[in-house]
């Protein structure tokens, strides 16, 4: 099963988050700041990472890095409702791989996670294809 740590502040967005992704058939762990997630990215095993940026403490910025180190492969969606152009360049010059601004219509968010889903589906068949 797919496995999704949301990292998120705001309860309700949060737990609309969690609801979407479960229904969608994903297993969900979520979190709501920067520290308890690098804690339980650093011990457990996520095929993708959504996390807002504006958090008290550690910032999604912030923690970009990190999570690019500990989990190279893992896509990481940022997103914001404090969104800019230097966001979002700082966003994917930190690791992001896709960046979204709140408010997060979830029709978008789907077809985001089913081009994630396709591009590493091709990238695997591309793969064992060079082999």
């Amino acid at each position: 099963m797919v496995r999704v740590m949301i990292i998120e502040d705001d309860e309700e967005m949060r737990s609309l988050l969690k609801d979407f992704f479960e229904e969608e058939g994903f297993e969900t762990d979520s979190v709501n700041n920067g520290v308890d997630a690098l804690e339980k990215l650093s011990e457990d095993h996520f095929d993708l990472v959504i996390t807002d940026i504006r958090m008290p403490g550690l910032t999604g910025l912030d923690i970009l890095p990190t999570i690019r180190k500990l989990k190279p492969e893992t896509p990481i969606i940022v997103m914001t409702a404090y969104g800019s152009d230097d966001v979002r360049r700082r966003s994917l010059e930190r690791g992001a791989t896709i960046y979204l601004e709140k408010p997060i219509h979830l029709s978008e968010l789907k077809t985001v996670i089913r081009e994630m889903a396709l591009r590493k589906s091709l990238d695997q068949t591309w793969g064992n294809a060079e082999s």
